[in-house]
C-alpha cells in the first residue's frame, strides 16, 4: 500500500512539473503589474495591501495552472462507483477553477476599490486599470 501511494505522489509530481512548464507563468511580473496600481495609494494603504498583492499573484500564479490543467483533461472527468453506477461529473480541476477565479476577482475589486475616485492613474497603471475596468469609477 505504501509503495502504491508513493508511486502516485511521483506521478502527481510530474505531472505538477508538466504543467508547471506549460502554464509559464510568472508570479513576480504579476506581482509588479499589482504594485503598479496599488502604487497609486497614500503610502500607509501601499503597505497595507502587500497581502492582497501577494495572494492576487499567487491566485493567478494558481489559476494559470489550473487552465494548463484543463486544457490538458477538460472540464468533466469520468467515473466509476460499482458496476452499475458511473458517468461523468465536474473534474477537480474545473471546480477549483471557478472558486479561485471567483476569489481572484474578490481580491482584484478590493483592491481597486481602495483607489480613490478622483486619483490621477497615470502610465503603465492606467492600461491596467483601464483593462480591469475600473478606470471609470
Amino acid at each position: 500500500m505504501y509503495i502504491h501511494f508513493s508511486s502516485n505522489i511521483c506521478k502527481l509530481h510530474k505531472r505538477e512539473k508538466k504543467l508547471t512548464k506549460k502554464a509559464k507563468f510568472d508570479a513576480k511580473k504579476e506581482q509588479k503589474k499589482l504594485k503598479l496600481i496599488v502604487s497609486q495609494l497614500p503610502e500607509e494603504l501601499e503597505k497595507i495591501t502587500e497581502g492582497l498583492v501577494e495572494d492576487a499573484a499567487f491566485m493567478a500564479e494558481q489559476l494559470e495552472k489550473l487552465r494548463a490543467e484543463i486544457k490538458e483533461t477538460g472540464w468533466t472527468s469520468e467515473y466509476r462507483n460499482s458496476e452499475t453506477q458511473y458517468g461523468t461529473k465536474p473534474s477537480a480541476a474545473g471546480e477549483q477553477y471557478i472558486k479561485l477565479q471567483k476569489l481572484y476577482a474578490a481580491n482584484i475589486k478590493q483592491l481597486t476599490d481602495l483607489i480613490p475616485k478622483n486619483a490621477e492613474v497615470s502610465g503603465a497603471a492606467k492600461d491596467i486599470m483601464d483593462f480591469l475596468g475600473s478606470s471609470g469609477k
